[in-house]
């Protein structure tokens, strides 16, 4: 092998799967750092395959390693939405008090910004990151989203790792992660292309032999509670912002028509089924129905009575329209 992507030391008496994966984490990432190379990589995967799980996971394992509590850097490596990324980066950056921290996630917001603004949004950032963090410190990227398009070509061509996230319908709810090494073939100058391949390497047992390794998948645990709900908290309050201004300029525009109020919560409901993927933000599926988050109540401003009314007809035209998303599976 030419050029392997890792060489990790291997004991089978003492070492678990979850050891190796480890290892090949830190050889394919923070070795990349320390020879002062940026690295970029996208993830993807379908809505609910453990996609901003399995990274937060990974970057937990290279934080561990580089002995940074992540608990203490949550709050700016995770950008959630276009909104927060001016800022996050110029603390990442330039903040001493992050001097430490290496990696920035940018998490998928197709659900809450429009497609053509999260595309132009990832392509800026990206080349943003690239320009600043050639001068300043080096960065390992994250790109969160469910499609390789959802960046330009430009972008694609500066990648280095493509993970494909998958989680199997099991009790465990592990994720598995499928790794590649992306590559630019020239071989026709006039049209180069974009390729990957699986990642590959060695492993070296104790008595000094190699053995070539190529992992079809790694699996991973699901981060620690503490790191979850850390994440999910801000998520949900990320884009719950762009969500409310949305929705409140809508409202604003019937407020001199006759009836405003009894319009409130038909208008709502109808928002909602035309932008299904923001239900999600709002409630959960229990014993067949939709059910709302309190926090709903606080981020519409509306009383007791309206949300009940908002949930009864939510799920009755979810029931007449969309009943596909109540027979999958009923949380709770």
């Amino acid at each position: 092998m030419k050029y392997p992507d890792f060489v990790v030391k291997y004991d089978p008496k003492t070492m678990s799967h979850l050891d190796i994966a480890e290892r090949i984490l830190y050889s394919l990432f923070i070795r990349r750092l320390k020879f002062k190379k940026p690295t970029i990589t996208f993830v993807s995967g379908d809505s609910g395959e453990g996609k901003s799980y399995s990274v937060l996971y990974i970057v937990m394992i290279l934080c561990r390693i580089l002995k940074i509590n992540l608990a203490d850097y949550m709050d700016v490596m995770n950008i959630c939405t276009p909104l927060e990324y001016t800022e996050k980066l110029q603390k990442i950056l330039f903040d001493k008090k992050y001097k430490k921290m290496s990696f920035i996630c940018l998490h998928e917001a197709r659900e809450v910004v429009k497609a053509k603004l999260w595309y132009n949004f990832l392509n800026q950032a990206v080349s943003d990151i690239n320009a600043m963090s050639r001068r300043v410190k080096r960065i390992c990227i994250f790109i969160v989203s469910q499609f390789i398009r959802d960046i330009s070509m430009d972008i694609r061509y500066t990648l280095n790792y493509y993970i494909k996230c998958y989680r199997p319908l099991r009790e465990s709810g592990k994720a598995r992660i499928t790794i590649y090494r992306v590559w630019k073939d020239d071989y026709d100058l006039e049209k180069p292309k974009l390729r990957k391949r699986l990642i590959k390497g060695y492993l070296v047992y104790p008595n000094g032999k190699r053995r070539e390794y190529k992992p079809k998948y790694l699996e991973l645990n699901k981060p620690p509670k503490e790191i979850t709900e850390k994440f999910d908290e801000m998520d949900y309050e990320s884009k719950v912002k762009i969500i409310k201004t949305k929705l409140n300029r809508l409202l604003k525009e019937l407020k001199n028509d006759i009836g405003f109020e009894q319009k409130k919560v038909d208008t709502m409901v109808e928002w909602y089924l035309k932008n299904d993927e923001q239900i999600k933000l709002i409630g959960k599926k229990y014993r067949g129905k939709w059910k709302l988050k309190h926090e709903f109540l606080e981020m519409h401003e509306l009383t007791k009575e309206e949300a009940d009314e908002f949930e009864i007809k939510l799920n009755q035209k979810i029931k007449e329209s969309k009943p596909q998303m109540l027979e999958v599976v009923q949380n709770g």
